[in-house]
Protein backbone atom coordinates (compact mmCIF):
# COMPACT_ATOMS: atom_id res chain seq x y z
CA UNK A 1 0.00 0.00 0.00
CA UNK A 2 1.20 3.47 -0.66
CA UNK A 3 1.55 6.11 1.99
CA UNK A 4 -1.62 8.03 1.15
CA UNK A 5 -3.77 4.92 1.45
CA UNK A 6 -2.31 4.14 4.84
CA UNK A 7 -2.86 7.69 6.03
CA UNK A 8 -6.43 7.68 4.75
CA UNK A 9 -7.12 4.33 6.36
CA UNK A 10 -5.74 5.47 9.71
CA UNK A 11 -7.64 8.74 9.54
CA UNK A 12 -10.87 6.92 8.68
CA UNK A 13 -10.39 4.35 11.43
CA UNK A 14 -9.70 7.08 13.98
CA UNK A 15 -12.67 9.13 12.84
CA UNK A 16 -15.07 6.17 12.83
CA UNK A 17 -13.76 4.81 16.11
CA UNK A 18 -14.21 8.22 17.70
CA UNK A 19 -17.86 8.16 16.70
CA UNK A 20 -18.69 4.54 17.52
CA UNK A 21 -16.35 3.24 20.18
CA UNK A 22 -18.22 4.41 23.23
CA UNK A 23 -18.70 0.98 24.82
CA UNK A 24 -16.23 -1.86 24.98
CA UNK A 25 -16.88 -5.18 26.72
CA UNK A 26 -14.20 -7.42 28.18
CA UNK A 27 -14.71 -11.08 29.09
CA UNK A 28 -12.82 -14.32 29.49
CA UNK A 29 -14.04 -17.44 27.70
CA UNK A 30 -14.05 -21.06 28.94
CA UNK A 31 -10.49 -21.57 27.67
CA UNK A 32 -9.17 -18.63 29.66
CA UNK A 33 -8.68 -16.26 26.72
CA UNK A 34 -9.57 -12.63 27.20
CA UNK A 35 -11.76 -10.99 24.56
CA UNK A 36 -12.69 -7.38 23.83
CA UNK A 37 -15.75 -6.40 21.79
CA UNK A 38 -18.16 -3.56 21.20
CA UNK A 39 -20.99 -6.08 21.59
CA UNK A 40 -21.86 -7.69 24.93
CA UNK A 41 -21.01 -11.38 25.14
CA UNK A 42 -23.61 -14.08 25.45
CA UNK A 43 -22.12 -14.96 28.83
CA UNK A 44 -23.47 -13.11 31.80
CA UNK A 45 -20.10 -12.20 33.33
CA UNK A 46 -18.52 -9.38 31.44
CA UNK A 47 -16.89 -6.12 32.39
CA UNK A 48 -18.04 -2.91 30.74
CA UNK A 49 -15.06 -0.69 29.96
CA UNK A 50 -15.66 3.03 29.59
CA UNK A 51 -13.60 4.50 26.80
CA UNK A 52 -13.12 8.23 26.83
CA UNK A 53 -13.10 9.38 23.25
CA UNK A 54 -12.37 12.91 22.23
CA UNK A 55 -15.19 14.87 20.72
CA UNK A 56 -14.99 14.93 16.96
CA UNK A 57 -13.41 17.99 15.47
CA UNK A 58 -15.25 20.23 13.08
CA UNK A 59 -17.11 17.68 10.97
CA UNK A 60 -17.28 19.99 7.93
CA UNK A 61 -13.52 20.52 7.93
CA UNK A 62 -12.95 16.80 8.50
CA UNK A 63 -15.26 15.96 5.60
CA UNK A 64 -13.46 18.41 3.32
CA UNK A 65 -10.11 16.97 4.33
CA UNK A 66 -11.35 13.44 3.70
CA UNK A 67 -12.71 14.41 0.28
CA UNK A 68 -9.39 16.04 -0.62
CA UNK A 69 -7.52 12.89 0.40
CA UNK A 70 -9.92 10.75 -1.67
CA UNK A 71 -9.30 12.97 -4.68
CA UNK A 72 -5.53 12.62 -4.25
CA UNK A 73 -5.86 8.86 -3.96
CA UNK A 74 -7.96 8.70 -7.11
CA UNK A 75 -5.40 10.78 -9.02
CA UNK A 76 -2.60 8.51 -7.81
CA UNK A 77 -4.62 5.46 -8.82
CA UNK A 78 -5.02 6.83 -12.35
CA UNK A 79 -1.27 7.51 -12.49
CA UNK A 80 -0.53 3.95 -11.32
CA UNK A 81 -2.89 2.46 -13.90
CA UNK A 82 -1.24 4.51 -16.64
CA UNK A 83 2.18 3.35 -15.48
CA UNK A 84 0.95 -0.22 -15.39
CA UNK A 85 -0.10 -0.03 -19.04
CA UNK A 86 3.27 1.45 -19.95
CA UNK A 87 5.04 -1.25 -17.94
CA UNK A 88 2.99 -3.97 -19.66
CA UNK A 89 3.88 -2.57 -23.08
CA UNK A 90 7.55 -2.33 -22.09
CA UNK A 91 7.47 -5.96 -20.91
CA UNK A 92 5.93 -7.08 -24.22
CA UNK A 93 8.58 -5.15 -26.14
CA UNK A 94 11.35 -6.72 -24.03
CA UNK A 95 9.90 -10.16 -24.74
CA UNK A 96 9.82 -9.45 -28.49
CA UNK A 97 13.41 -8.24 -28.36
CA UNK A 98 14.52 -11.37 -26.49
CA UNK A 99 12.83 -13.61 -29.07
CA UNK A 100 14.40 -11.64 -31.94
CA UNK A 101 17.78 -11.91 -30.22
CA UNK A 102 17.43 -15.67 -29.89
CA UNK A 103 16.48 -16.02 -33.57
CA UNK A 104 19.29 -13.73 -34.73
CA UNK A 105 21.88 -15.70 -32.73
CA UNK A 106 20.59 -18.99 -34.11
CA UNK A 107 20.71 -17.65 -37.69
CA UNK A 108 24.29 -16.41 -37.20
CA UNK A 109 25.34 -19.78 -35.76
CA UNK A 110 23.73 -21.63 -38.68
CA UNK A 111 25.42 -19.38 -41.24
CA UNK A 112 28.83 -19.79 -39.61
CA UNK A 113 28.58 -23.55 -39.17
CA UNK A 114 27.22 -24.46 -42.62
CA UNK A 115 29.72 -24.32 -45.42
CA UNK A 116 27.25 -24.02 -48.26
CA UNK A 117 24.22 -21.77 -47.99
CA UNK A 118 21.31 -21.61 -50.41
CA UNK A 119 17.96 -19.95 -50.84
CA UNK A 120 14.94 -21.63 -52.36
CA UNK A 121 13.53 -19.91 -55.41
CA UNK A 122 9.82 -19.62 -56.24
CA UNK A 123 10.01 -22.56 -58.63
CA UNK A 124 11.45 -24.75 -55.84
CA UNK A 125 15.04 -24.78 -57.13
CA UNK A 126 17.97 -23.91 -54.91
CA UNK A 127 20.27 -21.00 -55.55
CA UNK A 128 23.62 -21.45 -53.84
CA UNK A 129 25.51 -18.48 -52.39
CA UNK A 130 29.16 -18.04 -53.24
CA UNK A 131 31.69 -17.19 -50.51
CA UNK A 132 31.14 -13.42 -50.91
CA UNK A 133 27.34 -13.86 -50.61
CA UNK A 134 27.81 -16.05 -47.52
CA UNK A 135 30.03 -13.40 -45.91
CA UNK A 136 27.37 -10.73 -46.58
CA UNK A 137 24.72 -12.94 -44.94
CA UNK A 138 26.97 -13.44 -41.91
CA UNK A 139 27.60 -9.68 -41.74
CA UNK A 140 23.84 -8.98 -41.83
CA UNK A 141 23.19 -11.64 -39.19
CA UNK A 142 25.88 -10.09 -36.96
CA UNK A 143 24.19 -6.70 -37.27
CA UNK A 144 20.86 -8.28 -36.28
CA UNK A 145 22.47 -9.85 -33.20
CA UNK A 146 23.89 -6.47 -32.23
CA UNK A 147 20.56 -4.76 -32.87
CA UNK A 148 18.36 -7.17 -30.90
CA UNK A 149 20.71 -8.38 -28.17
CA UNK A 150 22.39 -5.15 -27.05
CA UNK A 151 19.45 -3.66 -25.14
Amino acid sequence: MDTMRVITLLFTLFFVSALHANQVYKWTDDKGQTHFSQFPPEQSQSQNIVVNTPAPSNSKAAGEKLEKMRQQLQEQSVDRNTESEEEKEAAKEAERMAENCKRAKQRLTDLKNNGRIYKTLENGEREWYDEKGRENLIKDATKDVTKYCSK
